[in-house]
């Protein structure tokens, strides 16, 4: 197991080197230069647009910009915003725990109706439930977010009246926040369940025709046990793999849903870097969603060897 959590740290941080790389050639690709909000587009001066790149380091080689700007990283420092007034450090530590908990609040959501849901698909085959499940699973994956959003606040208003004031409006109040955040939680959960029930209900089928089920069926095992002793903990691995990516693209994809809902996320914040081309902004918020990404994929890589036991014996 040693061995195995080396070889993941080791290939972790190849990935995070290689992304930075492209995040900071490719941002410097796209059009648009993060100086055009400083100067007056109808007569700029020149004179102040060469100190402003100098100011900001804009006027060094690309190769020496990137060593400088990892070098900040490492320690933490991910520079100044230059389109907002901050430091991109503090604009990220304001958004990223809403994305965060948004994020683990709709994969929650997400998992806690999407197994169960692909679990009775699965054991009711070709019947009722499966054709609802598939049917509700297709409807939910059809209808673009910003629909579903739309129906689940006039929903809200005319039932539950969960508090919709906008994070913003919460954030110093942990419950009221997480008050909140419940209902586009529950939006991009449902669809997070559609996803999760049918890569549940198709991984455990293969599972249940396998030669080691029949065997368990043929010794006298009960329907419960086939299915939650043997078949579910085998047909969970690609369903944790699929839980795992969608909640790192949670932290910086919910842009649609944020604007439903009026939340300053990872999602917006990106948005706007993209919007006014400002660098430190966009190379600071997709090289940390990478991160994200890295990180929740190592974690998945851990919990393998404790869902099926072959995974341990292979990484010896």
């Amino acid at each position: 197991m040693t061995r195995y959590i080396l070889q993941r740290i080791l290939s972790s941080l190849l990935v995070l080197f290689i992304l930075s790389v492209l995040v900071f050639s490719m941002v410097r690709i796209i059009p648009g230069d993060p100086l055009a909000a400083f100067v007056d587009p109808a007569n700029p001066d020149p004179a102040k647009l060469a100190a402003l790149r100098e100011e900001l380091g804009l006027d060094r080689p690309w190769i020496t910009q990137y060593f400088a700007w990892l070098l900040g990283v490492v320690q933490g420092d991910f520079g100044r915003a230059i389109t907002v007034p901050g430091e991109v450090s503090a604009l990220i530590a304001a958004r990223l725990p809403l994305s965060l908990t948004l994020a683990v609040m709709a994969t929650v959501f997400g998992t806690v109706l999407g197994i169960p849901a692909g679990v009775l698909a699965a054991t009711r085959w070709r019947r009722v439930p499966d054709h609802l499940v598939r049917g509700f699973s297709f409807v939910l994956l059809a209808t673009p977010p910003f629909v579903l959003g739309t129906v689940l606040v006039l929903v809200n208003s005319l039932t539950l009246r969960l508090p919709l004031v906008g994070y913003s409006g919460a954030a110093n109040d942990p419950l009221r926040a997480i008050g909140v955040l419940i209902l586009p939680a529950l939006l991009i959960g449902i669809v997070l369940a559609a996803i999760v029930a049918r890569y549940t209900r198709g991984t455990l089928l293969d599972t249940l025709g396998q030669d080691f089920v029949r065997t368990a069926r043929a010794k006298g095992a009960s329907a419960g046990v086939l299915v939650g002793r043997h078949a579910l903990r085998n047909a969970l691995i690609p369903v944790t793999t699929v839980i795992g990516i969608e909640l790192a693209a949670l932290v910086g994809g919910t842009v649609v849903i944020e604007a439903v809902f009026s939340l300053p996320g990872m999602g917006s914040l990106l948005l706007t870097g993209i919007r006014s081309s400002d660098y430190p902004i966009i190379q600071a918020s997709v090289l940390l969603i990478g991160v994200v990404y890295v990180v929740i994929n190592f974690a998945v890589d851990l919990l393998y060897p404790l869902i099926d036991p072959r995974v341990r014996v292979h990484a010896r």
